[in-house]
C-alpha cells in the first residue's frame, strides 16, 4: 500500500491534499488547540471507544485502518513550519493488548509535532468492559472534530467488512478533499437577514456573558498520588434502555426541547447538587455548559476529516435550577438560538482576532474562562457512517464478523473544567459518557456522578 504522501490528488472531485512543498496552513482554531495543550494532565486529545462482540481479524483490521487514513489526508500529517505536512510518523500501527494487559499513558499519547497524531488500540477481552473487546481511537483535537471522528471509524469498519468479504466494494463511499483548503470557512448562514446594529448588539452581549460569568468548577475529592502518575483520563459510561429513552424523548418534546437540552439541564443540576453536598454553597454562582457546535457547511458534508466546530455557552445561576420545566425550556430556547444564529462562530472570530497579535493565542488560552462542563451531542453515530450496515434485533450494527455493542468518548478538558460529557443514541438507547481528569477527580467520584446524571434524567421521563 502506498504511503499517504504518494496518494494521488482526487481530480474527479476537484480536491487536493497537502504535500511537503504545499502544506495546509493552520487555522486559528487548530493553532488554539495546539497552544492550549500546556499541562500533561489536560491533554487536547479525543478518546473514542467502541465495545465490539469479538476480536477483529488482525491483518484485515490493520489494513483497513491504514486505508482509511489514506482517505483522510489530514490524519496523515504533522505540524511542520506552520502547516500540516504528510509525515510517516503521523499515525502509529494498530496496537493489540491481550487479555489482562491495558494501554499505558504512552500508548495513548499523541503529539501534533512529533507524532503520532492518532493511535488505535485494540483491547482484547477488556475486564473493565465485561470481557468484551474494545477498539479505542485516540486523536489530537486540532486535526479532527467529533463528527469527523465518527465518520472516520465508520470508514474503517466499512473497509474491514469489505476486506473479510461481508460488504461489496461498490458500497464503499470515499470522502472528498475539495473543502480542506477552505475548512476555515465555516457555516455562518442565519435564517433571515438582520441589521448590522442587531448583529453587533448580539455579539457584544454574548462576549460580555463569556467574560463576566465565572464558572463554578465540579468539586471532587482529589485522588491520592499514584506511583508512576495518573492514567491519561477516566472515562465512564452508562445507558438508558429503549423504552426509557423513548419516554424521555417524548417528555422533552412536550416542553419543545430535545434530549440534548434535557441532558445539559440535568448535568448542570446534578453538578450543582453535588457541589452543595461537598462544600459550602456559593450562593448565586454560575454553572456553565460549553457545547461544541458543528459548523460544517453544506458544501463540506462529505469532506474528509477536519475540525470545523465552534463553541456555544449556556449558563445558569444556581438558584435557577430548581424548576425543571423552566430550566429545560430556557435551555432549549438558548440552544436553538446558538444553532440558528451560528453563535458558536463568535468563538472562532475571537480566535482569529487573537491570532493576529504576537502571542495572542497563547495569552488567550491563559486568560479565557473555563466552563463547569462540556457537553457533546453526537446523535445516532450510524447516521454519520457513509455505509449503511445491517442491524440485529436490538438495532445494533453488524460489521462483518463484529457487532458494535457500545460507544463512549468525550471532548478534551481545559484546566478548570473537570467534567466532559457526551450523549448519543445507538439502537434506540441513549448512551452517556463522562470524562474527568484523574489528577483532580477520582474514578469513584466519576462513576457516582454519571450514575446521578442517569438517575436525574430518568426521573424526568
Amino acid at each position: 500500500m502506498p504511503r499517504i504522501e504518494d496518494e494521488p490528488v482526487d481530480r474527479r472531485v476537484g480536491g487536493r491534499i497537502p504535500t511537503a512543498s504545499d502544506p495546509f496552513l493552520l487555522t486559528s482554531f487548530e493553532k488554539y488547540f495546539i497552544a492550549d495543550e500546556r499541562r500533561p494532565d489536560f491533554p487536547a486529545t479525543v478518546p473514542l471507544r467502541w465495545t465490539v462482540s469479538d476480536v477483529p481479524q488482525r491483518d484485515q483490521f490493520a489494513a483497513a485502518f491504514r486505508t482509511a487514513i489514506s482517505w483522510h489526508p489530514m490524519l496523515g500529517c504533522l505540524v511542520r513550519r506552520g502547516g500540516w505536512q504528510p509525515h510517516s510518523e503521523a499515525v502509529g500501527e494498530v496496537a493489540y493488548f491481550p487479555k489482562g494487559e491495558r494501554p499505558r499513558n504512552e500508548d495513548r499519547a499523541v503529539d501534533p509535532h512529533k507524532g503520532p497524531i492518532m493511535r488505535c488500540n485494540v483491547l482484547e477481552s477488556d475486564p473493565e468492559s465485561g470481557g468484551a473487546t474494545v477498539i479505542e481511537l485516540v486523536v489530537h483535537h486540532a486535526v479532527i472534530d467529533g463528527v469527523s471522528l465518527i465518520e472516520f471509524i465508520g470508514d474503517v469498519f466499512a473497509i474491514y467488512a469489505n476486506a473479510i468479504g461481508s460488504l461489496d466494494a461498490s458500497k464503499l463511499r470515499r470522502p472528498h478533499h475539495r473543502y480542506l483548503v477552505k475548512r476555515q470557512l465555516v457555516d455562518r448562514q442565519i435564517p433571515s437577514p438582520v441589521s448590522r446594529a442587531t448583529a453587533w448588539k448580539v455579539m457584544a452581549s454574548e462576549s460580555l456573558r463569556f467574560f463576566t460569568r465565572r464558572a463554578e468548577p465540579f468539586v471532587s475529592e482529589r485522588p491520592e498520588p499514584r506511583r508512576g502518575g495518573h492514567p491519561a483520563w477516566h472515562l465512564v459510561d452508562a445507558s438508558l434502555d429503549r423504552a426509557t429513552t423513548d419516554r424521555l424523548a417524548a417528555s422533552a418534546s412536550e416542553l419543545n426541547a430535545t434530549l440534548n437540552d434535557f441532558a445539559v439541564a440535568s448535568l448542570l443540576r446534578v453538578i450543582g447538587q453535588w457541589n452543595d453536598r461537598h462544600r459550602r454553597r456559593l450562593g448565586r454562582g454560575w454553572l456553565v455548559a460549553n457545547m461544541p457546535v458543528l459548523l460544517r457547511p453544506r458544501a463540506a458534508v462529505r469532506t474528509s476529516a477536519a475540525n470545523m466546530i465552534g463553541y456555544g455557552l449556556i449558563a445558569r445561576q444556581r438558584d435557577s435550577l430548581a424548576d425543571w420545566s423552566t430550566l429545560a425550556q430556557g435551555i432549549a430556547i438558548e440552544s436553538r438560538f446558538i444553532q440558528q444564529w451560528k453563535m458558536a462562530a463568535l468563538f472562532l472570530d475571537g480566535l482569529s482576532a487573537a491570532s493576529r497579535l504576537p502571542g495572542g493565542l497563547f495569552l488567550g488560552t491563559r486568560l479565557t474562562r473555563p466552563a463547569t462542563c462540556v457537553v457533546t451531542h453526537i446523535g445516532d453515530p450510524l447516521r454519520r457512517f457513509r455505509v449503511k450496515f445491517p442491524v440485529n434485533e436490538d438495532g445494533l450494527p453488524i460489521v462483518g464478523d463484529l457487532t458494535l455493542l457500545r460507544m463512549s468518548g468525550a471532548a478534551p478538558l481545559r484546566p478548570g473544567t473537570h467534567v466532559a460529557g457526551m450523549l448519543h443514541t445507538l439502537g434506540g438507547c441513549l448512551g452517556l459518557s463522562l470524562r474527568v481528569p484523574p489528577s483532580h477527580v477520582s474514578l469513584e467520584n466519576a462513576s457516582e456522578l454519571i450514575s446521578l446524571w442517569k438517575q436525574d434524567l430518568v426521573s424526568h421521563r
